[in-house]
């Protein structure tokens, strides 16, 4: 994981695939007593957690439903390609 602060107000954070997949895989119980979290430590700067949740408890605390998203990456996602 790579933290670049772009800007004051801009901190992009670059994720390995490896890094994303093992992030991803958190949630379905891998490993079974996962924190579902990332950590890249703070020796210069703020540190960051990335943390991953189920959908129903990540929008559940939203007024609004989630955003769309592009259609091919949709059925990517539900496994449909």
């Amino acid at each position: 994981m790579r933290l670049d602060r772009a800007t004051h107000t801009l901190v992009a954070v670059t994720l390995s695939r490896r890094n994303l997949l093992t992030l991803l895989a958190k949630p379905d119980g891998y490993p079974h007593d996962s924190a579902c979290t990332i950590v890249f430590p703070g020796a210069e700067g703020p540190e960051l957690r990335v943390h991953a949740e189920e959908d129903a408890e990540h929008y559940a605390r939203r007024v609004a439903p989630p955003g769309p998203m592009h259609p091919d990456t949709e059925d990517r996602v539900r496994g449909r390609q």
